[in-house]
Order: structure tokens, then sequence, then C-alpha cells
């Protein structure tokens, strides 16, 4: 349900002059008439402009209750407000009407309904327990033309309401009618406005270089606060072809993350088509295929559609019960949507551009490498190699020693100068790992430590497709270091120990968060792991920092 409200200002006419002395003149009812029209002409919040007509209404009839409610699209009340009523006695109620009885049945009717007792019209449906009983009424459409916005009701005036009440309280709902449309207009404008501020906010953060998850989390924040959903969440492409609720923002937000969105349900049909939708309540659907979402109640669904490029889809939710999203709140939605995912875009295509000024960098130092370094360690080994034919055989052995050492390092830089040139040009997995822990230092800055068990014939000891997921390992846990970690050293070990190769990424930054907001990357390696009979494991250090602990079957 939307807004509830109510005004406590009590029965009209509540300061009356003390006893004995000359009541003041009543203006005609024409002039009253005309002075509450003014006055609820006099603004365009929704709430103040409810409670002008529903006291306007009071002291035009002299009835000790009024109320008004504005329709949503569902046809119920998404705006109440009464007055005339204790408000102890509203909160021994409970729920305020939505629509329904009599109230529904002057929505259907589109005119005006008089009775002198509540009780004897067929469209009555009785009182809520600790409501005071009412005997007369005097319901008026709020409407513009043949579309009604609302009902204006008022009960229980000694005597009952006259033909004059309800020529008055129809032209009051006339007047009512502008008003309301007209609160509903600034409203719908200042919800763009909120959103236009909302997407300015995560364009501005994507350009100026904010990290990508940090970007992702604003934008669920963002959207949750101004479409006043309870829980916001993202879901972006995962692993495998996976579309994976990454990102969630809000109320049970922790049970969402990670989720893997059916391929049949809602989520993946708005990626796929690029159309956002609503959802009335999802904690009654019938074919709901993610349980987590029965939690909830109305749903919306915006597409992350930049171009051609679909990024994912924005959902936003809100209680059990409450409102429903309206086509302003899709349309708008799927705008800021929209822009978000052109800053994500244009913030890909700055990170691309980047990388491709790195890329030539370490061409230029490769070439440096290879001309200056390598061979000047190539002539070494030559003068050294001259040397041993002509040294004692004591000294032998040490020179042996040198030129060992002297090829592992000339061995080790070429690798190097391969991962420089061509990252992906590279087919051994102690290459590739040297080339995931180069390509790293551009995110970190600064170098991980790479440790190999054996040093020597990892190759030749990790099957090629145990080493993809290795690498991919390394890949994940360097990123997740350097996103999230604020490590100032990193420390990679690849060990075959048996039938395992282990990988562990340990660093030394601010550890596992309390509560994640996003897991599917440990999600993906933990499937790795399963692949090859091994297991995952990541713990927060005791001196600070995080392990990752990742193992897998060699095979026989």
């Amino acid at each position: 349900m939307g807004r509830v409200t109510r005004d406590d200002s009590g029965p009209p006419h509540a300061d009356r002059p003390p006893q004995g002395s000359p009541a003041p003149p009543v203006p005609p009812v024409d002039r009253r008439l005309l002075d509450a029209v003014v006055s609820v002409a006099d603004g365009l919040e929704l709430e103040s402009t409810l409670g002008r007509i529903v006291r306007a209404a009071c002291d035009l009839t002299n009835a000790p209750y009024a109320a008004l409610g504005v329709l949503g699209e569902d046809g119920l009340h998404k705006a109440f407000v009464h007055t005339g009523m204790d408000p102890e006695l509203v909160a021994m109620i409970g729920h305020l009407p939505r629509g329904h009885g009599i109230l529904g049945h002057i929505t259907r009717v589109g005119r005006a309904v008089r009775v002198n007792d509540l009780r004897t019209h067929p469209a009555s449906m009785g009182f809520p327990q600790h409501h005071p009983p009412m005997k007369s009424f005097l319901g008026v459409p709020v409407g513009i033309g043949e579309r009604v916005v609302g009902n204006l009701y008022l009960s229980d005036k000694p005597g009952g309401f006259t033909a004059e009440d309800e020529d008055v309280v129809v032209a009051l709902a006339a007047a009512a009618a502008v008003a309301v449309d007209n609160s509903g207009l600034y409203e719908d404008a200042r919800r763009r406005e909120r959103w236009m501020a909302a997407a300015q906010e995560v364009s501005t953060a994507m350009l100026s270089g904010a990290d990508e998850d940090e970007a992702l989390r604003l934008i669920a924040q963002r959207a949750r606060q101004v479409a006043d959903a309870c829980t916001s969440a993202l879901v972006l492409p995962g692993w495998d072809g996976q579309w994976v609720l990454e990102i969630a923002d809000g109320k049970g937000s922790g049970t969402l993350v990670g989720s893997i969105m059916p391929v049949e349900g809602r989520a993946v049909s708005v990626v796929r088509s690029g159309r956002g939708l609503r959802v009335a309540e999802l904690s009654t659907e019938p074919s709901m295929l993610l349980p987590a979402l029965r939690a909830f109640g109305p749903a919306l669904y915006a597409p992350l559609v930049a171009g051609e490029e679909h990024v994912g889809v924005l959902m936003l939710l809100r209680p059990v019960g409450e409102s429903e999203f309206s086509d302003a709140d899709l349309a708008t939605a799927q705008t800021f949507a929209g822009q978000a995912a052109l800053a994500l875009q244009l913030a890909d295509g700055r990170r691309r551009s980047e990388e491709a000024e790195l890329l030539e960098e370490r061409a230029r130092i490769s070439r440096d490498l290879h001309d200056l370094v390598v061979q000047e360690l190539f002539a070494m080994g030559m003068r050294l190699s001259r040397l041993r034919e002509k040294a004692d055989p004591a000294v032998v052995t040490s020179l042996d020693g040198s030129l060992e050492s002297l090829d592992r390092v000339v061995r080790q830089i070429r690798s190097t100068i391969r991962a420089l040139r061509d990252p992906d040009d590279v087919t051994g997995l102690v290459d590739r790992l040297h080339g995931e822990a180069n390509r790293a230092h551009i995110s970190l800055g600064f170098h991980p430590q790479l440790h190999l068990r054996p040093p020597v014939g990892l190759d030749d000891l990790v099957p090629p497709d145990v080493a993809d997921d290795v690498v991919a390992v390394v890949r994940e846990g360097l990123s997740n270091a350097a996103r999230h970690a604020r490590a100032g050293s990193i420390v990679v070990v690849v060990e075959v120990r048996g039938p395992w190769v282990v990988v562990e990424v340990m660093d030394d930054g601010v550890g596992l968060p309390a509560h994640p907001t996003r897991r599917s990357g440990l999600d993906n390696l933990t499937e790795r792991a399963r692949r090859h009979g091994g297991d995952l494991e990541a713990t927060r250090n005791e001196t600070g920092g995080t392990s990752l602990h990742w193992r897998a079957g060699l095979g026989s």
C-alpha cells in the first residue's frame, strides 16, 4: 500500500467561542465553497492537498468525519487522508480502507452516493473491528471527465446529508480532481528529476574512474532509494553463459546475492528482449522459479541496455502488500537503467584504451629486455663457457652451476618477454601463470610474488583441462585482491602435492567482508574445483588479509 497519512486536527469548529459570547457570523455556503476551492488549489504536494480537501468538506457540510482516497492503477487507494477520528482509535483499527465495499461502488458507478443508513446499502461490507459506528453517508467520485482519480466521502452527520450538501461536495470534488491531478503531475516530474539526478551520479562516478563493483553497488543503491523500493538487485553475466544476481541492496539482499537466474525466468527474458516489465505480487506467483523472491510483493524489471549490448537487468522489489509499481515507474527506471548501462560501456571503453596504451608500453619493455638484457646475459654465458674450457677442474663445478642459473634466468626473461608482447600467445602453464602475474601489476600497482613448485616440470604434471582452471583461479584471485583487498603484497603459490594441484592466493589487505554483496566469482571457482574432485576455501587471516585455498585432482 502506498503512503497512508491522516489529519489529526479533529472535527471542524473545535475552537468555539466561550459560552455566552456571540458567535461570529458564518459566511454563506457559496462564499465558503469559493474559499475552499481556492485553498485546495493552493499547493502541489499531494499529502497537504488531500488534507485541505477533507477539512474543506467537513467545514462546508458540518460533517464530523471526512476522508479522501486517491486511486492507484489497481483501482484501490494508493494514498488516503482522513479527519475527525481519534489517533489512538485509528491505531487500534489498523489497516485503513483500500477502496472496497461502498467506496468501490462509488468508483464503479461514477456518481454521488447518499444514504441515511450505511447498513442498508447493498454494497456495504460493514466496519472493521474497533471502528466507531457510522450511519449517514455521502460519497462523491473525484474525477476529470470519465477518469476517476479518487473518492471523497463524509459520514455520520446528525440528521443525515441533504441534497444541498451533495451539490456542494460534488462541486468541491470537481476542484479537488484538478488539484489531485496536478499533484500527480508534480510528483511525476519530481520522480523523473530524482531518477535523472541518480543517473547523473552514476555516470559521474563511472567516468571519474570508480571501481566497477563500487559503481554497480551505487546503481543498485540509488535505484532502490529513488523508486521507494525495499530491495534492489542487479543481474549480470556469469560463468558459462549464466545470468547471476551479483549485486543486491536493501532488505533480504544476503539471501539473493549469488542466485543463478532460471533460463525460463523473467529476469533472463527481460535481458534477452530488452523490454522491462512489472509484476503485481511475487509472493503469490504460482510459477515462481526462484524461491527467495517469494518474500517480496510488487516487482519491476528494467533492462540494462546500451545500443546493441545487453548488459543485465535491474530488479526493484517492494514488501508484500505494498502498492504496485506504475507504468511511470517502469518508464523512468528503464531510462535510468539505460543511462547506467551506457556509463558502464563508456567506462569499459576507457579501460580498453588504457589497456592498449599499456600493451604498447609492454612491447617497448619487451624489446628493451630482448635487445639489452637477454643479449648481455647470452654474451656473459659465452664468456663463462670459454672460461670453463681453461679452468681448473675444481672451478668447473662452480662454473657449471653458474651457467645453469644463467640459463634459467634467460628462460624466465624470455617467457616474460612473450607474455609482455602477447599475453594470450602462451601455451605452457608456467608461461600463462607468469603472464597473469604480469598483467595483475596494472591493477595492483605492484608485482605479486609467484612461487611454482616444482619450479621445473609443472607443465608436464598438470593436464591441460586442469591447467585452464588453475589459470582461471589465479586470475580471479588476483582480480578480487585488486578490487577489494587494498593489499600491499600478494603471494601466489601453485604447487603439485601428490595427486593434487593446489593454488593459494594470500594478501595482507582488509580481509573478507562481514556481509559480502557479490560472490559469483567464488562460486565459479568452487564449480571449477568440483569438476576435478577438489574444493575451495576462502578464509580471513588472523593478522589481516585473505587466503584463497583451491585444489583440484590431477586425474590418473
